[in-house]
This record gives structure tokens, C-alpha cells and sequence, in this order.
């Protein structure tokens, strides 16, 4: 019999059902895949996984999980099978959609999909899953309602506005609306309170946020947003993954003589562009960094609205990068970056001004 040298379990996930496929990897460098019937995306649908698995897994060869984040219904099988002891990798959608472009397939099915997710995890070294914390899952949970509330509050006062600059004007539905208006805000409020509350419980996130709050622009709201929609850059490694994460990655169309234009993609967190928005548009006027970067940028560039798309992704590295270090905000760190540079530069033609004498 064949050694097996690797197993991977993929799992395409929809709301109702999980497709599954078992690959191996065998010590003739050959691929070999069983395919399971789909199971139901709840309780009983996991059991009846973790039969299947207890027949058909090698025990001497630890077992691979792939699973493709799909907003909220890969989490329940993601963490049933963690706490299980399995090793679990969730693939965001744009790694796993640009893997798939490689592969010589035309077809799209969840039995595909599900094989291509299981040998992307026997070809690839992939990082492992781990689930983020309550107090963030519940930060995100609450970013998102206040998010939705706004948007409510949006909808009322616009439809109050046409009642009100009409030639007929109807005081009951005015009331109505104006009632409707004071319940959003009372919740927006209630929630932002909630969010304070929740991190001010946490002594580390309390200090990690002030890091991020130190940022010349920054308010506790938007701080809370990023960090509620990254689960607190959990599974970002470096500032290339974060942008595309968010959308803000450029994209560039040329062919020949076609020379289309730049943008960014658009392809990632709508959530966290949306919550970036307005802090940039402060941080050009009060940031020092911030803004002598905008200032730079502006006359380059054929709208004032791309340079401020550049400041918003510069602020997300910026987060990103006072989280990881746990540092606090240095308005002069450019400045002594660059005198560093100077010096060494310095020490460096003093150097060989010595080896050439």
C-alpha cells in the first residue's frame, strides 16, 4: 500500500449544505480524492462528517481542513471541527478564486470546488486557523449593527426631508418619522456605548486601542470598526494582504496601445473603506505625516479623491502596524527615518572614502 504523506479535507460551503472532499498525497507524489454525498450545514450535518472522517482518515498523517471564508456560514463547521482537534486554514475568497484561474478547469460545481479546495491544501504550506476572541467577534458584531442603524437613519431623514418640502404636509407622518429618527439614534448611541464598554473591560484591547487612538485624526468609533472587521488583523500577515483584504489593492488594465485606467479594486471589506472615509479627510488637516503626504500627492493626481483614497489606505498600514508593534503614534518617525538613512549613508562614504585613500 501507498504511504500517504498528506490528507487535506476540503469543504465548499453554502448556507444549507457542505460539499466535502478527501485528498491525499502519497509518497509517488500522486493525488488521490474520495468524495463524500453533501451533509447539512448545521449539528447533525458536522456529526455525520466526523463519522466519514473516523473511517476514512489516516491517523498517522495529521488531517488538513481547508474551508473558503463565505461571510457567516463557514464559521459553525470552522469551529466545530477546531474544537474537534482538527487543523483548520479558512482561504479568503480572492486566494482561493486565483488559484482556481491556475488550474486547467472550466467547470464550476461545489464537488469541484470543494477537490480544488482540498488540493490547494496538499500543494500549498498554508496558515492555520484560530478563532478570535468573543470580545472581538463581538465588537465586529456591533460595528456592523450601528453600521446598518446609520444607514437607516440616512433612509428616515431623507423620506422626513421630502415629506416636510412638499406642498402637502401630513403632521402625523412627520411624527412618525421624527419617532422612527429618535429610536435610531437612542440605539446608535446605546451601541457606541456597548463598544466602549466592551473594550474598556479588556485591559489588553484597552491598551492596543490607545495605540491606535493615539493617531493624529482617530476616533474611538473608527478605531473599533477596523479592529471589529479584521477580528484584530487575525489573520493578516503583512501591509499587501490588509489592502487587498480591504479593496484598496490597485488594479491596472493595459494591452498594446489600450492604456486603461488605475483603481483600486473594490474587491475586499466595503466596511472598513466606508469607516476610513472621514477620519482621512481629517487627518489631512490635523496629521502631520498624513497630511504632508496628501499635499504631495494632490497635484499629481486628476481628482483630489485619489490622493484621499491613497490617505485611507496609508492609515490602514499605519493601524496595522502600531497594533502588531504596540506602539504609540510618532508624528517624527519619518524624520528620524530619514536622518538614519543620512547617517548610515554618511558612515558608509566615509568607508570607502578610507578603503580608497
Amino acid at each position: 500500500m501507498e504511504k500517504i504523506l498528506k490528507q487535506c479535507l476540503g469543504i465548499d460551503v453554502s448556507k444549507l449544505n457542505l460539499s466535502l472532499s478527501l485528498g491525499y498525497l502519497t509518497d509517488k507524489l500522486v493525488k488521490e480524492f474520495m468524495i463524500h454525498s453533501d451533509v447539512s450545514n448545521d449539528l447533525s450535518g458536522y456529526k455525520e462528517l466526523l463519522k466519514w472522517l473516523n473511517k476514512s482518515v489516516d491517523d498517522s498523517v495529521n488531517l488538513l481542513v481547508v474551508v473558503e471564508a463565505t461571510g457567516v456560514y463557514h464559521q459553525g463547521i470552522a469551529h466545530y471541527l477546531y474544537v474537534q482537534g482538527y487543523s483548520v486554514c479558512v482561504m479568503q475568497s480572492g486566494r482561493v478564486k486565483r488559484y482556481a484561474q491556475s488550474l486547467d478547469q472550466r467547470s464550476k460545481t461545489d464537488a469541484l470546488d470543494s477537490k480544488m479546495l482540498s488540493m490547494l491544501g496538499l500543494e500549498r504550506e498554508l496558515r492555520l486557523w484560530h478563532p478570535p476572541s468573543e470580545e472581538l467577534q463581538e465588537l465586529k458584531m456591533l460595528s456592523r449593527e450601528r453600521s446598518s442603524l446609520l444607514k437607516d437613519k440616512t433612509v428616515e431623514t431623507n423620506r422626513q426631508s421630502a415629506i416636510v418640502s412638499g406642498v402637502y404636509i401630513d403632521k402625523r407622518a412627520v411624527k412618525r418619522h421624527q419617532q422612527r429618527l429618535k429610536l435610531l439614534n437612542t440605539q446608535i448611541v446605546s451601541i457606541e456605548e456597548e463598544m466602549r464598554e466592551l473594550i474598556s473591560d479588556n485591559e489588553v484591547l484597552k491598551m492596543k486601542f490607545s495605540f491606535l487612538e493615539s493617531i493624529p485624526g482617530i476616533s474611538f468609533i473608527s478605531v473599533a470598526t477596523i479592529i471589529g472587521e479584521t477580528l484584530g488583523f487575525e489573520s493578516i500577515v503583512n501591509g499587501k494582504q490588509l489592502t487587498s483584504y480591504a479593496g484598496y489593492d490597485v488594479v491596472l488594465r493595459e494591452s498594446g496601445n489600450f492604456k486603461g485606467k488605475t483603481r483600486i479594486s473594490k474587491k475586499g471589506n466595503s466596511h472598513i473603506r466606508a469607516a476610513l472615509h472621514m477620519p482621512s479627510m481629517t487627518c489631512v488637516r490635523c496629521n502631520p505625516t498624513l497630511k504632508q503626504f496628501y499635499v504631495r500627492l494632490k497635484p499629481k493626481k486628476a481628482k483630489p479623491l485619489v490622493a484621499l483614497i491613497a490617505v485611507q489606505r496609508k492609515l490602514l498600514i499605519l493601524m496595522f502596524t502600531l497594533w502588531k508593534n504596540e506602539e504609540i503614534y510618532d508624528a517624527d518617525f519619518e524624520k528620524k527615518k530619514q536622518q538614519e538613512h543620512k547617517t548610515l549613508a554618511a558612515q558608509d562614504n566615509k568607508l570607502l572614502n578610507q578603503f580608497v585613500s
